[in-house]
């Protein structure tokens, strides 16, 4: 991967992070690496292995060709900072049923049963 492209990734990561309101600690924390390397990877100065990319992805509610690909692009919506701010007060397990919740919501809401 060139530099440039590890420049480009890093920023969206830094972005998508930042937009949910993620610290770099608790990001690092998240994904098993230190808070360092996710500044090195987010100012394109350190190489990003698949596994810490979808790792990240993951947690930055993003899918993996959002930032691999520089046309992909997406609509923030301006609701995820905020459950994104409140998610980290909820249990493991509340945060399990509102998932669950979500899902059902989305089923509903497009007709599915």
């Amino acid at each position: 991967m060139s530099s440039d492209a590890r420049v480009v990734i890093g920023t969206k990561l830094k972005e998508a992070r930042e937009y949910l309101d993620i610290s770099q600690e608790r990001a690092a924390t998240e994904i098993g690496i230190n808070r360092s390397a996710i500044s090195l990877i987010e100012n394109g100065q350190r190489k990003l292995d698949t596994v810490e990319l979808m790792s990240l992805a993951k947690l930055y509610q993003r899918p993996v060709a959002y930032f691999t690909d520089q046309n992909f692009s997406v609509e923030p919506n301006p609701n995820a900072a905020v459950f994104a701010r409140n998610i980290d007060k909820l249990s493991e397990n509340d945060r399990l049923e509102l998932d669950k919740f979500a899902e059902f919501l989305s089923m509903k809401s497009s007709g599915e049963k």
